[in-house]
């Protein structure tokens, strides 16, 4: 499969301070991809450099074949990036359905008029009654996104990036603060939603090695800034150099 998102030579430097150096990788289309390492190693920044939050000090980002390295996060998400946060991000005062609505809106790869919410868009409503049902929230449908519980506000995060349909999912902790059986659940539920999507591209950050076993094919571990190993779940788990570093052995800054 040829690559959808290239880095070359990437880095990243806050006050003259390196937080990613020098990271060169290639994703495949339909690849699920997983990037951990201990806090400080700079997983965030380099994940935060594809999504298009943070501008690389030195390299090259390129999606699809064309260089976004100075396009913002609006942009790539116009081009077909979507993500989720650690904290989900919602429209509080509005239904499930409705949240559901506008982020299938914004997957239309165009602006989003106040209007949109009166107009038929039957694709659309379709759409959302599917995701609905594979996220298992048709029953809280048009309950209000700021009364539901953490796990189901996390739920409606992730079935409003799926919904958009796009090219690259990009999942920021997906299970972060929920507990043992809280983040099973959720990772069963995430796993359900992706099922028959082999077209979109994965690339996910999590410390949980059963969300990463679970949704991941290849792993790629950061420290220092640098990208030190990378394999399938299973060879990076049982590598010593994970073991080194997550026994608090190895670092980093940013």
């Amino acid at each position: 499969m040829s690559p959808i998102v290239v880095l070359e030579g990437v880095g990243k430097s806050y006050g003259g301070v390196p937080a990613v150096t020098d990271v060169n990788l290639e994703v495949a289309e339909g690849e699920r991809l997983a990037i951990i390492g201990p806090n400080g190693a700079g997983k965030s920044t380099l994940f935060g450099t594809i999504a298009g939050e943070h501008r690389p000090t030195t390299g090259r980002v390129t999606f699809d074949g064309r260089d976004v390295t100075r396009h913002r996060s609006s942009s790539r998400a116009m081009a077909g990036m979507s993500r989720t946060f650690q904290v989900a991000r919602l429209f509080p005062t509005m239904s499930v359905r409705d949240n559901l609505f506008m982020a299938a809106l914004t997957g239309q790869r165009r602006g989003i008029k106040f209007w949109d919410m009166f107009s038929g868009h039957r694709e659309v409503h379709e759409r959302v009654d599917r995701a609905m049902e594979d996220s298992s929230l048709t029953e809280l449908a048009d309950a209000q996104a700021s009364a539901l519980a953490q796990g189901a506000r996390k739920t409606l995060e992730m079935a409003m990036a799926i919904v958009q349909e796009p090219r690259i999912l990009l999942l920021d902790e997906p299970t972060a603060g929920m507990g043992y059986e809280d983040a099973r659940a959720a990772t069963t539920q995430l796993k359900r939603m992706l099922d028959g999507r082999r077209d979109m591209t994965i690339i996910l950050t999590a410390h949980d090695m059963d969300v990463i076993h679970s949704l991941a094919e290849r792993v790629v571990l950061m420290a220092n800034g640098q990208v030190v190993l990378e394999g399938t779940p299973r060879e990076v788990a049982e590598h010593e150099t994970t073991k080194a570093l997550y026994l608090g052995h190895g670092g980093g800054a940013a």
